[in-house]
């Protein structure tokens, strides 16, 4: 039996100007690892790492025609995954995941196909070996026909307790280790599930994720792992952290440097902007010294109003301050911003530029690097903002998501930019003009300032 496991496309057809960095789709690595480990032929196809267009992957699949096709989905690329999976026209098995399911189920089991369709929200491991197997312990959250949606909460057997133990083959990847644009050979690890805050934009909000555990990794497991990656690719000199957030508050930021202080890898991984309220220069000095190199941190706007809207910290000056904290010590910072949220006005978006000038200023006199990776606003399936439009019926909007075109000709990347319509009470020609401003801000080059920073080690 022959099981293909998909990390689904985001574009329809093979850009080969498209440059961004792809990172190994770790969860459904999890997945793929325990259907191996139990005798199962299992193949993992990244379509995003490869820039398959889907014309392509499409005649991958008839060619093999396995028993099960497994698949992640996204707002983003919603409309690709149906087409792809609506035009299978060889029996088999669907299974869909992925956070954006628990809304998008009520469509994805409407999708014309005489496949049967399974979608899964939450834990994607102990399920998917049972369905595969046709040993389903639970009760479906709901049955149409040959279509099931099940839900993997706390409360369900098929929840992976604990995380510290889930086998991962990384031969499943094609792009790990990743050579870094700069220089460094990076391989990449998940240290925790779920998130403990509540921004309204974030499909892993807390406050819509209750029934889903917020669950870490044992320290020992963690060093285990990055003890094989020392063993198995002995080139690599850098681990990235793909956690929704790793660094949430004092006690992970220690946690952090009781980890990595065992190695001589740098590292970079995703903290709050409040991350670092309480801790002391001390602190931060401690994990300067355990490898961090870059803390990618989601600071989003500058507008005390925006801020507020979408559940992060109102204060500004709070955040100047947290985040000097952080270029003080000498570790980088990604930062994101977006723009186009709804009610946003051109003085919101104003605020925003000069914050993230500010930081840049901030940077440059700690000769530390700051750079910025911006967005337009999109609504996400299973987010907050994305309940509220719908409930003020403004959700038409969202129809569908397409590559925003015109902002990547503007800013000369592609970027992940896709666009379902502007929210703000701007026009396209302002909103797109402060996303162009405010990645200028990094000179034209996506690593500005990293690059001096990497040749002097």
């Amino acid at each position: 039996m022959k099981i293909i496991i998909i990390n689904s496309p985001l574009f329809r057809h093979k850009n080969l100007l498209y440059d961004e960095d792809s990172l190994p789709p770790i969860g459904l690595g999890h997945i793929a690892t325990v259907l191996k480990n139990s005798s199962f032929k299992v193949q993992l196809i990244d379509a995003v790492d490869k820039r398959i267009p889907l014309n392509e992957l499409i005649k991958k699949l008839e060619l093999e025609k396995p028993k099960f096709v497994a698949s992640n989905i996204f707002t983003t690329n919603y409309e690709l995954v149906k087409e792809l999976i609506e035009s299978i026209n060889f029996k088999t098995h669907i299974i869909i995941g992925g956070l954006s399911t628990k809304q998008l189920y009520r469509k994805i089991i409407k999708w014309d196909t005489d496949n049967p369709i399974d979608v899964v929200t939450g834990d994607g491991e102990l399920i998917t070996l049972d369905i595969v197997k046709k040993q389903i312990k639970e009760e479906p959250f709901l049955q149409i026909g040959n279509r099931r949606v099940f839900k993997v909460t706390e409360k369900s057997a098929y929840e992976v307790k604990n995380i510290s133990n889930i086998p991962l083959d990384r031969s499943f990847f094609d792009n790990e280790p990743i050579l870094h644009p700069l220089g460094f050979i990076e391989a990449n690890i998940i240290a925790s599930r779920g998130c403990v805050y509540n921004c309204t934009f974030c499909a892993a909000a807390r406050s819509l994720n209750k029934d889903y555990s917020v669950r870490e990794r044992t320290n020992y497991s963690i060093i285990q792992e990055l003890k094989s990656i020392q063993k198995e690719y002995p080139s690599v000199n850098s681990i990235r952290i793909l956690d929704d957030l790793f660094l949430k508050h004092k006690r992970t930021v220690q946690k952090a440097i009781n980890i990595f202080s065992n190695f001589d890898y740098q590292w970079r991984s995703m903290a709050h902007v409040m991350t670092f309220n309480n801790v002391d220069t001390k602190m931060m000095n401690d994990l300067k010294r355990s490898g961090c190199y870059e803390l990618f941190i989601g600071i989003e706007s500058g507008s005390p109003k925006i801020l507020g809207s979408i559940n992060k910290t109102k204060n500004v000056d709070k955040i100047l301050l947290n985040l000097t904290k952080i270029l003080k010590a000498d570790i980088n910072i990604k930062g994101y911003f977006i723009y186009g949220f709804p009610d946003e006005s051109k003085r919101d978006m104003e605020m925003t530029f000069q914050l993230a000038a500010k930081l840049k200023e901030i940077s440059l006199h700690h000769n530390t690097n700051f750079r910025t990776s911006v967005f337009q606003y999109r609504p996400y399936h299973g987010t907050q903002i994305y309940h509220d439009l719908e409930a003020k019926g403004l959700n038409l909007k969202v129809r569908k998501t397409e590559p925003n075109d015109g902002l990547s000709d503007l800013v000369g990347r592609l970027q992940f930019n896709f666009h379902s319509g502007n929210y703000s009470e701007v026009d396209r020609k302002v909103l797109n003009d402060y996303i162009y401003r405010t990645i200028n801000l990094n000179g034209g080059k996506i690593f500005a300032g990293l690059e001096s920073k990497v040749a002097a080690k």
